[in-house]
């Protein structure tokens, strides 16, 4: 099993890395903020931070996966495969499973004042495009993926549609934080099904109004239908003030990691 968590490790970093590159491409070519050669200084920052969480987490994923185990055994619950459900179903059921689980997680990430100050450090970038979306804090990486990979145990989650939809969720953190101004019509109609990066660049508004809403990851519906969807028209979305309002990140990466500890 080892074996097969560290060759997923391997993949998802690489689709990870081919992901940024065209997201970057894209941006150039369909920019949202004109003017944007200043925001490149922050990759940096984003992407230390992005390998620093990963590397914690790709170390930590054995003893990870094995207290997911423990939890599994003490609560008892019957598992999805335990169902007997098709194959295709069990993929659809796991994958809205854990899509469900992701959006709750992200609006307990904000609701819960100690798990916010680890969250803050990836709304606190004032500037928003592909890297922001690898922006966390080591410590939420962890603390998220215990909790989520404990709760998917105990369900009976097939490990590798958990697997398949991390490779998803790392393409569209991408996606969903890309500058890139698409047509409003395109980007309408899809956010009634998956999260747009006009959808989420709301979220990341510095009016906590607006920031405390459309928690989705991929999914859009759980937002419509817990009442958590917000929307801006086009037009004003690309002049959103984005960040945390009154927080300065730290600087650089050191900066970044103490923030959680800052009053």
């Amino acid at each position: 099993m080892s074996d097969l968590i560290f060759e997923f490790n391997r993949w998802q970093l690489a689709v990870a890395a081919v992901v940024f590159v065209l997201s970057v491409g894209a941006e150039q070519l369909w920019p949202q903020v004109r003017g944007r050669d200043a925001q490149r200084k922050r990759w940096v920052v984003n992407l230390l931070l992005f390998v620093v969480g990963f590397g914690a987490v790709a170390l930590l994923a054995p003893w990870i996966q094995q207290l997911a185990v423990v939890v599994d055994r003490f609560i008892p619950f019957p598992p999805l495969v335990a169902m007997d459900l098709p194959v295709w179903l069990l993929v659809i059921v796991s994958f809205l499973l854990i899509d469900l689980l992701a959006y709750l997680s992200h609006l307990a990430f904000h609701a819960v004042p100690l798990l916010w100050r680890l969250h803050r450090t990836h709304h606190s970038d004032q500037l928003m495009d592909a890297s922001t979306g690898v922006r966390h804090h080591p410590l939420e990486a962890i603390v998220g993926g215990v909790a989520q990979l404990c709760i998917l145990a105990v369900l009976g989650v097939p490990l590798l549609v958990i697997m398949g939809y991390g490779v998803m969720v790392g393409i569209w953190q991408f996606v969903t934080h890309m500058d890139v101004a698409l047509p409003e019509p395109i980007d309408r109609v899809a956010r009634l099904v998956v999260v747009t990066p006009g959808m989420h660049r709301v979220h990341h508004s510095v009016r906590m109004d607006e920031g405390n809403s459309n928690f989705g990851m991929i999914l859009s519906i759980w937002d419509r239908m817990f009442g958590t969807y917000r929307r801006r028209v086009a037009n004003e979305r690309p002049m959103m003030p984005i960040g945390v309002e009154g927080f300065t990140p730290g600087p650089g990466v050191l900066g970044c990691l103490q923030e959680p500890f800052r009053r």
